[in-house]
């Protein structure tokens, strides 16, 4: 699995209408969102909503470094990129965000949370050694 360099992550913008930029991202990688739903979701939604603001941010960031939008991903992708160790700088950024939210997770959903955006991650880069037809931006 690739390096993601925890400051390209922390300096990935998001937008003043987290609600236009998270419906856009459901529009375009809507297996995550479900990949993340079924592993999260809980009666306060605590660890759904961390987990997809972190696969956000990701997204965003993989899309400012590379100039291209990761590829659309299935669940195939998803599922293989549970089984990847994920990197540390990764699950370094992944817990600092946890932290830094504005909920309360347990070490448990954390941990989930760390292993579920590791998995997009993978989702994201494998999809684009394997994909075609990329749009470039910018």
């Amino acid at each position: 699995m690739a390096h993601f360099d925890p400051a390209s992550l922390a300096a990935a913008p998001i937008s003043d209408a987290p609600a236009q930029e998270l419906a856009w991202f459901a529009i375009r990688q809507p297996a995550v969102v479900r990949f993340l739903e079924r592993r999260l979701w809980s009666a306060d939604g605590d660890a759904f909503a961390v987990g997809l603001d972190a696969a956000c941010r990701l997204h965003a960031a993989i899309t400012l470094r590379d100039g291209l939008e990761p590829m659309r991903v299935d669940d195939r992708l998803l599922c293989e990129g549970l089984e990847m160790a994920p990197p540390p700088s990764l699950t370094g950024w992944v817990h600092d965000h946890c932290r830094a939210a504005p909920v309360v997770l347990t070490d448990a959903e954390e941990a989930t949370v760390a292993r579920l955006v590791a998995a997009v991650a993978w989702g994201f880069t494998a999809g684009r050694a394997v994909g075609g037809g990329e749009r470039r931006i910018g």
